[in-house]
């Protein structure tokens, strides 16, 4: 009796077997490439021309993530920019305004740098009958707004009505000293590209408030 016709042998006629997949092939992390990169320099499991191979394949995978995202950025600004495009060309079509954004003023000097300048414009600037130190001045922080403030800087009188009376807590300013302090607070609040403001208070201080700005 003829047998069994022969049939493939164990494992023979199958689909042949897929080729190994490039090592960092389709890891989308760039750090977790250079772990991988770095695992690899040096291991003494692989040979030297496997190392070489791997690394090689990593590099080229990490240039191919870095191309990828650099195309996607463009791409994402040029959409961006065609948006922006159709959207003036469709209120220029209707008749619509841009509308204008405020601008926001630009800080030209630190706050630090701007209390320092203050104190010293004060001090050289202004005529005062006594004698002001920079540690005279007060220095506080009321969370929008730093204020400045020294006491019996500039020349002081009582006011026409209280002239007879000693230690007078409502002195004014001369005239004089007004105009220095002006053309000191006005300088530094050109210079820092801060809106500064001045005021007289009780007992001969001055106050002299600094805004703060984005960056403080």
């Amino acid at each position: 009796m003829g047998g069994r016709g022969s049939g493939g042998g164990k494992g023979g006629g199958g689909a042949a077997s897929k080729a190994p997949k490039n090592i960092g092939e389709g890891i989308t992390d760039k750090n977790e490439l250079i772990r991988l990169y770095n695992s690899i320099s040096g291991n003494p499991a692989y040979s030297i021309d496997q190392r070489v191979r791997e690394m090689e394949a990593i590099r080229k995978r990490i240039d191919e993530l870095d191309a990828k995202k650099a195309a996607d950025l463009k791409q994402k600004r040029l959409d961006a920019l065609a948006k922006a495009r159709a959207k003036r060309a469709e209120n220029l079509k209707n008749g619509v305004k841009p509308e204008k954004k405020p601008r926001t003023p630009k800080v030209k000097m630190s706050m630090d740098s701007t209390v320092s300048n203050l104190k010293d414009e004060l001090i050289s600037k202004v005529s005062t009958d006594g004698y002001i130190r920079r540690s005279d001045f007060r220095v506080e922080d009321y969370g929008d707004f730093i204020n400045v403030s020294v006491r019996s800087l500039g020349k002081w009188k009582n006011p026409s009505d209280a002239r007879g009376e000693e230690d007078y807590d409502w002195q004014v300013l001369h005239k004089s000293s007004r105009a220095q302090i002006d053309k000191v607070v006005n300088r530094l609040a050109k210079k820092s590209g801060r809106k500064l403001s001045w005021s007289q208070e009780e007992k001969n201080w001055i106050g002299v408030d600094i805004p703060k700005m984005k960056g403080d």
